[in-house]
Parts: structure tokens; sequence; C-alpha cells
């Protein structure tokens, strides 16, 4: 059958061929609605939980979190911080206790990754996840995986701290070339200090213009007070590690504000470390662990998680490399330390003592 419309012919349409073209244009319709539809969910943003072992404000691990924010690079993330504040809760039981509230918390909020930094975080949260769907990156972590039982797990990857030994004493003998003979004091609290002091010993041996003469491994602040005065006689410089957990004659830890400002009224021996934050309280030289660069390795790592799906086990768990120099100008004008502006140059000068710029 034809049907004529004027001068021109055309075939009816066989009611297959019609069906066929109305479910094509239907459908064709339904995805132009669909894609143009004010009511169609976005993607919600990342949830960052981020549980520091320390405590906020601090250079050291709000530099962490600075460093992972710039490398993650998604301004609509939605950060939350849980502050551990183990200088103050340093009891197991109370560390416990702080490790499980932050679970807690991780548990009612749901994020799509958490964020530790510090050992006593990776230890009480990233260890009790460890095999969970959760994503978990970690920076500033001094202890290996398989020391934290962490060896295969497969959500979990992160920043090895890594002190710059061999550059800081380098930097010490720039500043004061007749060093030579070392003492290292450290509190007792901290297990993986431990291996701190190992890789010193091994690194210093490195160096034979540097003798590691004493190590001293104490509880209480009078016997800080006492060996550091015994120094004055027996060493040309000293690394002080962590004192954080010195406890005074009543057993409770000495501020670490008032240790530094004794030690730069009391010892007139150069003395080095190897963070930052110590420089502004006094210690003369660091070629420092980069809180900043911890950070923005961990930042890459989240990345790659997040936004590349790759899972986290796979991952590399590497230290980072680059050092920050810094220098006391106020303890070397104290030690009557004439720096060079090659020094001067070269490091990131702190012109005060922490205590005279409040």
């Amino acid at each position: 059958m034809q049907v004529h419309r004027g001068s021109r012919c055309t075939r009816p349409v066989g009611m297959r061929t019609r069906r066929a073209w109305l479910k094509t244009a239907a459908q064709t319709a339904a995805a132009g609605l669909v894609a143009a539809s004010p009511l169609r969910a976005a993607p919600r943003p990342w949830r960052i939980a981020h549980v520091m072992s320390f405590e906020s404000p601090w250079r050291w691990t709000d530099g962490q979190l600075a460093g992972f924010q710039q490398a993650l690079a998604a301004p609509d993330a939605q950060y939350r911080v849980f502050q551990m504040d183990v200088k103050r809760h340093r009891e197991p039981t109370a560390k416990a206790e702080r490790g499980r509230l932050a679970r807690e918390w991780i548990g009612q909020w749901q994020p799509d990754l958490v964020y530790l930094t510090d050992d006593d975080a990776v230890a009480e949260v990233a260890r009790p996840y460890a095999g969970h769907a959760l994503p978990i990156v970690f920076s500033g972590v001094n202890r290996t995986l398989a020391e934290h039982g962490l060896t295969g797990a497969p959500n979990v990857t992160g920043v090895l701290e890594r002190e710059h030994v061999i550059e800081s004493l380098r930097l010490l003998r720039a500043l004061v070339p007749p060093a030579r003979r070392l003492a290292v004091i450290c509190d007792r609290a901290g297990v993986y200090w431990d291996a701190v002091i190992e890789r010193v010993r091994e690194q210093t041996a490195e160096l034979p213009q540097i003798e590691l003469a004493v190590v001293d491994r104490v509880t209480r602040y009078a016997d800080f007070q006492r060996r550091v005065q015994a120094y004055q006689r027996e060493v040309d410089a000293v690394l002080v590690l962590g004192v954080f957990g010195l406890q005074d004659g009543n057993g409770h830890s000495v501020p670490y504000a008032e240790l530094a400002r004794w030690l730069a009224v009391h010892s007139y021996l150069p003395d080095l470390s190897f963070w930052v934050d110590r420089v502004h309280y006094g210690t003369l030289a660091s070629v420092t662990v980069s809180e900043f660069e911890q950070g923005l390795a961990a930042g890459r790592l989240a990345a790659a998680v997040l936004r590349d799906g790759q899972a986290p086990g796979g991952l590399p768990v590497r230290a980072t490399t680059r050092g920050h120099p810094a220098l006391s100008l106020a303890r070397a004008r104290q030690l009557g330390i004439a720096v060079r502006s090659r020094e001067l140059l070269a490091c990131e000068v702190v012109r005060r003592f922490a205590w005279d710029a409040a």
C-alpha cells in the first residue's frame, strides 16, 4: 500500500519498526533528563580522619598535616583530628584508653581514609585495624612495619622517620670544628629510642672525626641534670633525643620548655638534635627531619589510594630523604660561636629563644 501526499510518496512504517523507534527515542529522552536533572547525587567529599600521637598546636604535628593536605590536593575533603596527646597520657594504660577513644571516634564518623602520625597512633590504631577494608596511611614513624606487627597488612602504608645523623654531625663540625667526643642522652619512656640510638651509633662510626663517647638513658629530671653537668668535663658536644618523659621529684613529667631553658643556662657545650622545634628551644643545630616532607610523602600515598584506586599494602613504605638544616643564632652567640655566612645562608636561622619570643 502506498500513500500519496502531493508529489511525494512515502511507505507506511511497519508496527515493529515503529515500536523500536519509539523505544530508542524514549531512552534518549530519559538519558537527557537524567543528565540534566539537578537531583542527581554528586560524589561526597572524601572524609579524612587524622589521629596524631601528640597534640596541636605543635610544628611537628601541624606541619605533617599541612604537607599531607597539599599533596592530596583535595580542597573539598573533610578533615577531622583526634589528638592522643601521649606526652600527658604516657602510661601504657592511658595510651591504650586514648587509642580506644580514637577507634571509637573513627567508627562513628566512618572516614574514607585514616591518616596517622607517629608511633603511638600506629600502635593503638593501625594494628587493631590491620586487615580491615579501611585504608590507613602513616608518617613520622620510627619503628618498622615488622616491629609494629603490620607486615603484610593489605590496608596499611606510610612514611618512616629516619634521622639525618651524618648531616647533623657535619653541620655541628662546621660550626665547631674541634668538637669530637659526643654524648647522647635520652629518657626511657619511648621504646623506639633504642632503635634511634642504634642508628646514631652505626652512622657515627662512619665519621672518623666523631667519637660516640657516652650514651645515657635516664628517668628522673635530676639524673638528666646531673649527667649534663658531668658532660661539661667529659665530652665536646651533646645530642639530645627524647626527653619528654623525665619526672620531677613528685613523679610528674617535666615540661620540655622548662628542661630546654635549664639546658641553655647550665650547659656550655654545643648541642644538637633532629627536630626543628628543638632549635627554637635553644638547641644549637640540626639537619632536621622535615615534618612537611613527611606529610607530603604521606599525602602522595593517600592520593594513590583514593584517587588512583591502588591498594595501600602494595605501596612502598620508605623514609623521606630531604633534611632541613636549622641553627639557633641565639644559642651560638651564647656559646661564643661565630657563624659563617655559608651556614647562615644554608640554614633556617632562629634568632631568639622561644621563651624570649613569647
